[in-house]
């Protein structure tokens, strides 16, 4: 479990609280329940470094800050849900609205890997607020911080509004997003490239793509 400390802040009106959760969703929607996989390196010119984790449904809600009764893929689903919209009753806190606001604050820009071109990634080796997270992705306004937990690969387990780095000293550029299914051996699925080609253009082939 995170240790990290919690927030001093307001607490967003409901209203705001409800709209940033259905964003944050629908951007993790585009990814969830896949493995990912990022390439990453200090500069184009290499040595590329690879980092994989997997993000499933059920991480949704610790990214939150929220612990749903009616379970972690439930709440995700709401979040989606057009129809029958998530409602302020359905945000109940891990820990307290004041963490679970500050969070929901930076929800949407945080999961929105699209963006990942101002965006680093990096390893947690400062450990700041005493944060139990191996690798950090993120900028200055928000990380994510990734973890190895019961599952095949490391997964999401905490959003900050925070900077990366508070918590990595050796931060590096983000080339290359690719997602796969859980079952499928290689990636397929280009998520996001800094520039067109980058796979051919940096000799990527080495990495378990498929080209």
């Amino acid at each position: 479990m995170s240790t990290c400390a919690r927030y001093t802040q307001r607490v967003l009106p409901d209203n705001l609280l409800i709209r940033k959760l259905q964003d944050a969703a629908n951007a993790y929607a585009q990814y969830a329940d896949k493995d990912i996989l990022i390439i990453y390196s200090e500069n184009k010119n290499g040595p590329f470094l690879s980092y994989e984790f997997y993000a499933g449904k059920e991480n949704f809600q610790h990214l939150a800050g929220v612990k749903s009764p009616k379970g972690a893929v439930w709440f995700f689903n709401k979040c989606l849900d057009l129809d029958n919209p998530i409602e302020r009753c359905d945000i109940v806190p891990k820990a307290d609205i004041k963490t679970t606001s500050s969070k929901i604050s930076v929800l949407p820009e945080a999961v929105n890997l699209t963006k990942a071109k101002a965006y680093k990634i990096g390893e947690n080796d400062l450990k700041a607020m005493h944060c139990d997270f191996d690798m950090a992705i993120g900028n200055i306004n928000h990380v994510i911080g990734i973890d190895k937990r019961n599952h095949h690969l490391p997964v999401p387990i905490t959003v900050m509004n925070k900077s990366i780095y508070e918590f990595s000293s050796h931060c590096f550029k983000i080339f290359l997003i690719m997602t796969k299914e859980k079952k499928s051996a290689k990636y397929t699925d280009i998520y996001y490239e800094i520039t067109p080609n980058i796979i051919q253009k940096a000799n990527l082939n080495i990495f378990n793509i498929q080209t």
